[in-house]
């Protein structure tokens, strides 16, 4: 079934045009039980009892997103609605930080919630209640719960570190789809991340895109691929502006992009092109998938593994990690997700970017046939004993030819 979900979350029209409950879809991919309110959690107590818990440090500053947030989409538009709303959202984002005080809000969370929010209880309460039933009550709270732990809590880490080593990952994602492109915004931006992604990353896009329909649609691709999904999302973000950039660079007299003023390369780089149609949001997503089969995490292109350490997010991800693993991760200091974040300096892009350049690899009846004439005129003896101990201690064939120069020597 999560199989079927994945492919339908890229197809035109997505996963309505599939007739897919995105409600329990979410739910499932989350492993949010939909058959019953969890026992400690199944009464209309359930926030109240977290509301409890110690307040997190970080609640003030969730009161002023609250404030703001709830403002980009249409079904919130009335005052009354989005009163309700901001009750809603300001509960259950309180209730997941004091449940799980290890975790360090950000600006940008909210945005998440809100879209939770509005799928998974999109009928408005009673007047005078908070909730329209104990269930959707429950579906949001361990929802958000779960995105918090298996998908976004990296970003939820003490310090922005493993948030660097993220945008590191996305740069070498551009880097490997297009490395003259890459090493030109890069060259733009100096030694610095390309941060125009950084927003993206911590919003898994749900702020950029400002209409639900769209935002949805984005989260179905994210729950299905895992929350290393909206590295390549970004990165295909990145690589759709090559030919605005170029068009800019040619209205400046021909200059290289890289020659480009790094303001204007950010506020390009930066627009999000509209993601309102079926075959908009299809062609991101399919591209986005694209990349991600071609350049898996681990794939010599991307070393996501020599960025982060096996603790993050990228590597623990639900359903094979439990909650209270990801606690464990939580708790520890942002620095320790981290292994090599640091943009590399301009100086080296040469030498790094080597590793990426496809090489052409020679046939090897070719490569013999170049070889006879040369070998023929070795030593005999001298070259199979040389031969014999390249191989015996684990050369190859670049080995064998040290072995025939050697041999040539009496």
């Amino acid at each position: 079934m999560n199989e079927r979900w994945a492919e339908a979350s890229t197809s035109q029209g997505g996963w309505d045009s599939k007739q897919i409950d995105r409600k329990l879809a979410w739910l499932h991919l989350l492993q949010v039980s939909v058959d019953a309110v969890e026992q400690d959690e199944s009464s209309s107590a359930m926030l109240p009892s977290r509301a409890m818990l110690p307040p997190h440090p970080d609640e003030a500053q969730v009161v002023l997103d609250v404030k703001r947030s709830f403002g980009l989409y249409k079904q919130t538009k009335e005052e009354s609605v989005m009163k309700v709303r901001r009750q809603q959202l300001q509960a259950v984002i309180q209730g997941t930080l004091r449940k799980y005080p290890s975790l360090h809000y950000y600006q940008g969370f909210h945005d998440i919630a809100s879209v939770l929010l509005l799928t998974l209880s999109p009928t408005l309460p009673e007047e005078g209640e908070t909730w329209p039933s104990i269930e959707d009550q429950h579906f949001v709270q361990r929802s958000l719960d779960k995105i918090s732990l298996h998908v976004v809590r990296d970003s939820m880490s003490s310090n922005m570190d493993p948030i660097l080593g993220q945008l590191k990952i996305v740069r070498n994602l551009v880097r490997a789809a297009d490395l003259p492109f890459a090493l030109a915004i890069e060259r733009a931006f100096g030694q610095s991340q390309i941060l125009v992604a950084l927003p993206w990353v911590l919003t898994l896009l749900m702020h950029e895109v400002g209409e639900l329909h769209s935002a949805q649609c984005i989260m179905d691709f994210v729950l299905s691929y895992g929350p290393a999904s909206i590295h390549y999302l970004c990165a295909t973000l990145i690589l759709w502006h090559k030919e605005s950039l170029a068009d800019m660079a040619t209205k400046q007299g021909g200059r290289p992009i890289e020659h480009l003023d790094m303001a204007q390369v950010h506020h390009t780089l930066a627009k999000i092109p509209p993601l309102d149609t079926d075959k908009s949001r299809s062609a991101l997503l399919t591209q986005a998938r694209q990349m991600l089969h071609t350049y898996p995490l681990h794939c010599p292109a991307v070393h996501a593994h020599t960025i982060l350490a096996s603790s993050s997010v990228l590597f623990t991800d639900s359903p094979f990690c439990s909650d209270a693993e990801s606690l464990r991760y939580a708790a520890l200091p942002g620095s320790a997700h981290a292994l090599d974040i640091a943009a590399t300096p301009q100086a080296d892009h040469d030498q790094v970017n080597e590793k990426f350049i496809p090489v052409a690899r020679v046939p090897r009846v070719l490569l013999l046939q170049r070889m006879l004439p040369f070998l023929s005129r070795r030593n005999s003896a001298h070259f199979i004993m040389a031969t014999w101990l390249s191989l015996f201690f684990g050369g190859s064939v670049l080995s064998v030819l040290l072995a025939a120069q050697l041999a040539s020597y009496p």
